[in-house]
């Protein structure tokens, strides 16, 4: 029986990429994405698969140490879901339960990046991974995307005229496209190649 909430069958997925304390680990953080974070993304209207997963281990200098994707239903479903009611209010408990690696979030971590798929190979999904990400050509990935379109995060959004802009005008994630390949094997000659690790998903 296929999956409903294969990731690789959504259009349209944000990335969503941040940092944590060292303390969040020994506080339960991996069990509380399971019992409480993943199961009230996926229950957003508008959202088709979110998942939570790690970078192991995160390359140096990178900025950031894990990642979600969320993966919506629709296109047309990105301004429903990133001003849902209840997520805010849960964003806001998030910070102040967890907090950042550093005091104020980096320009890459306050944001969400608007992805376009561009491939997919119908691979099977597996709970560990390789993400990459470049410029210029997209690799043969079991997934790809393009990121087209930058978010503010929630906490920003009463400092800037616009909640999201194109990529052209500012991108601090500073790579054009994202690559996934499911499973062991050699990662990919990129700015960004990384093995993931799969915390919690639908």
């Amino acid at each position: 029986m296929p999956d409903p909430r294969r990731l690789g069958d959504a259009e349209t997925c944000i990335l969503l990429v941040y940092t944590l304390p060292e303390t969040a680990m020994e506080r339960g953080y991996e069990p509380w994405l399971r019992s409480t974070d993943n199961p009230f993304f996926n229950a957003i209207p508008g959202v088709h698969h979110y998942a939570n997963w790690k970078l192991a281990p995160a390359p140096e200098g990178l900025g950031w140490s894990h990642f979600d994707f969320m993966a919506l239903r629709h296109e047309n479903e990105l301004e429903r879901v990133w001003f849902n009611p209840g997520l805010d209010a849960f964003r806001s408990g998030w910070i102040a339960k967890w907090g950042y690696a550093t005091a104020k979030p980096t320009p890459v971590v306050a944001h969400g990046y608007v992805m376009r798929r561009v491939r997919t190979s119908g691979a099977a999904q597996h709970p560990i991974g390789r993400i990459s990400g470049g410029a210029g050509t997209l690799p043969e990935a079991d997934l790809a995307w393009r990121v087209e379109r930058v978010l503010h995060k929630h906490y920003a959004l009463g400092k800037v005229a616009r909640w999201t802009r194109p990529v052209a005008e500012g991108n601090p994630l500073g790579l054009d496209w994202i690559g996934f390949d499911y499973g062991e094997g050699a990662l990919r000659d990129a700015p960004l190649a990384a093995r993931a690790e799969q915390i919690a998903a639908p």
